[in-house]
């Protein structure tokens, strides 16, 4: 077997520093900030987290010894004494340089966890905003800079000597045959770049491996968080004017949008812009006496599309035990979801949010006042999201904690608490998780409780649990004119989605109205967003384009007969929250961006369903109601501006 050329041996050696590098200083973290009682039963993910660390640093490592390793393979491929000679050399003063500013990263992020507990995030160039002179000042006022300064350079000098003892044995030329080693190297390194050898890369889900934040805070590295950090800076929104953001929607004043969504009600008094934008756009549910306040659970089934259900038929069973569910309880088809993606959705839910990727932004730090979970929390009820999902996503967990949900409840707590629970790449099956919602609504409680649900299952790459086996669909159903998508077997994997989504839920909503929850709980169960891309909508008729179900249980005290006759309104997201308030919510005072789609006073033409792309309602009103939407979502988004601006100015003091 031909010898290993010296350039691999001494690529290896460099990587070997900048792993123990980043190994230190996970090991300092854990001496500073984790309590060795943490680990108290949490044995089973110590394996998985000493994994998935070292597929972080893996990763950087990979990223560093990229660049000197296509050199290396460049003057390998033409041996020459001058050229081997020149690339060692490059390889001892990058590495030198690279391995100091690991050390002087890892530095800052231990700094910054101890401040903020939290690894290097979006918040982090906040810092930079004061200006040069500024930063510098703080860090001089702040931070021991003569004593760090000298440690940081003590410790480059010490690097650089042992990146020239690694380089130090004069360069043998390589022989071509000794190429071959470069095969298997170049494999290794694609494969550490990128993190894994199965379906998904190495990504932020990846830091979380158990249901405690500090362990998963063990996971990454400073280099990788600072990546994060950067890619979220560069993908932020910008805060506008109040003036481009009403230019815009088409007014040319606040004064015009208070004046078209309050009907005159609201103007601005004595130069307060943020007073008159709270009086429009916050309401106060009304009191009533509640002896007893009801469970309320929010479910957003992904993908949950609103048309499919129009296939049901012999030899196609779409409904796959709802049907009962939806006779006997309020079900609206007029509906849409306003955003059209998972994040976007529970980011509109949960804080009605006017900028995208809301979650990404240094701003999901800030508790709003339009959380879903304040007005709640004011009304003494317990709040929590629940999801399959591993909630590193988006940075959901880290967000919602802020805003004020109580527990965040998910992949892995519901393993921990449930030994027969199964996964695929994307979260826990549904069925699992209502196995989960279903034990801690018969848990007793101090305080009812308000949970938000997402689930995951119908969601590509769509795998589903070995044991499920379904009703055939009939041939003829795949070859429709609606469906877009020819492709039998990708079409069968959107339908399997949507039909084990179905049997979950009926299966759950069976158990539930037989459980004691049912006399005291609200359900409120819909789409995230519509089923993407299989469906033709020159054959589709475009308002189901962006359709979900709204399904509504009540329990018996909170029963009309006269609300079986509103399920034809028009209808969306916007409307869950201000449904719910008048039959949980007394006195609480929250953000209303939609209508009470129970209210058996209002008019039935006054309702509509807003999505992002497409405003329904009835024809004649179209233009008005546009108008009025239009006037709703600029005063958000003005007042967002506002209250961000705020919140900036609060950081930097």
């Amino acid at each position: 077997m031909a010898p290993i050329p010296t350039a691999l041996k001494r690529l290896a050696e460099h990587a070997l520093v900048i792993i123990l590098i980043l190994a230190v200083f996970r090991a300092t973290f854990v001496l500073f900030f984790v309590q060795w009682q943490i680990f108290d039963g949490q044995q089973s993910v110590l394996s998985r987290m000493v994994f998935n660390a070292l597929r972080f640093d893996l990763q950087v490592t990979a990223y560093a010894v990229a660049l000197p390793s296509l050199l290396s393979l460049a003057v390998s491929a033409r041996p020459m004494r001058q050229w081997e000679v020149a690339v060692a050399r490059f390889r001892k003063w990058y590495f030198a340089v690279v391995e100091t500013l690991v050390v002087a990263l890892g530095c800052v992020d231990l700094g910054f966890y101890a401040n903020f507990q939290s690894h290097i995030n979006i918040v982090f160039f906040d810092f930079f905003n004061e200006g040069p002179i500024g930063l510098l000042q703080t860090v001089w006022e702040e931070y021991h800079c003569l004593w760090y300064g000298f440690a940081l350079v003590v410790t480059a000098w010490l690097l650089f000597v042992v990146a020239q003892r690694i380089e130090r044995c004069p360069m043998p030329v390589s022989r071509r045959w000794q190429q071959a080693w470069w095969i298997p190297f170049l494999l290794v390194l694609a494969v550490c770049m990128r993190g894994s050898v199965w379906r998904f890369p190495l990504q932020i889900e990846d830091t979380f491996v158990s249901d405690n934040k500090t362990i998963n805070d063990i996971v990454p590295n400073a280099p990788y968080m600072l990546k994060k950090a950067l890619k979220e800076k560069r993908d932020a929104f910008k805060l506008r004017s109040a003036s481009d953001v009403l230019a815009q929607y088409g007014f040319i004043s606040l004064g015009q949008a208070l004046e078209i969504y309050t009907k005159g009600a609201v103007s601005v008094e004595r130069g307060d812009t943020m007073a008159a934008l709270r009086r429009a756009l916050f309401v106060r549910a009304p009191r009533k006496a509640m002896p007893l306040k009801p469970n309320v659970v929010i479910i957003y089934g992904e993908s949950w599309s609103n048309y499919l259900f129009e296939l049901d038929g012999p030899g196609c069973d779409m409904y796959m035990g709802l049907r009962k569910h939806f006779d006997a309880d309020l079900l609206f088809r007029r509906f849409q979801s306003v955003q059209n993606g998972t994040i976007a959705s529970i980011e509109n839910l949960t804080v009605a949010t006017p900028f995208p990727r809301f979650f990404a932004s240094k701003y999901r730090l800030a508790q709003l006042p339009t959380s879903l979970a304040l007005p709640f929390k004011s009304c003494g009820y317990d709040t929590e999201f629940m999801s399959g999902m591993d909630m590193a996503w988006e940075n959901s967990a880290e967000a919602l904690a802020r805003q004020g949900f109580d527990r965040i409840y998910d992949k892995f707590h519901i393993l921990r608490d449930d030994p027969r629970a199964r996964y695929n790449s994307v979260g826990v099956y549904d069925e699992h998780l209502f196995d989960a919602l279903l034990r801690q609504m018969g848990e007793k409680r101090a305080k009812p409780m308000m949970t938000v649900v997402m689930t995951t299952t119908n969601h590509p790459p769509f795998e589903f649990p070995e044991h499920l086996r379904l009703p055939p669909i009939a041939a003829d159903t795949y070859k429709k004119s609606c469906f877009a998508e020819r492709d039998r077997k990708v079409l069968g994997k959107y339908l399997t989605g949507f039909r084990y989504y179905n049997r979950a839920l009926a299966r759950f909503l069976d158990r539930f109205k037989a459980s004691k929850a049912a006399g005291n709980t609200i359900l409120v169960i819909t789409g995230d967003h519509n089923v993407r891309s299989i469906l033709n909508y020159e054959v589709v008729d475009r308002c189901w384009q962006y359709s979900v179900p709204l399904y509504i249980y009540l329990p018996p005290a909170l029963r009309r007969a006269a609300y079986g006759r509103l399920t034809g309104r028009w209808g969306s997201h916007d409307d869950i929250l201000p449904t719910l308030a008048p039959l949980a919510l007394g006195g609480a005072e929250y953000m209303r961006m939609g209508n009470n789609l129970l209210d058996t006073a209002a008019a039935d033409h006054s309702y509509y369903s807003y999505n992002v792309e497409r405003l329904l309602a009835e024809n004649a009103r179209v233009d008005e109601l546009r108008r009025y939407v239009n006037a709703r979502n600029a005063l958000r988004e003005v007042y967002f501006q506002l209250l961000l601006r705020q919140w900036d100015r609060r950081a930097v003091e």
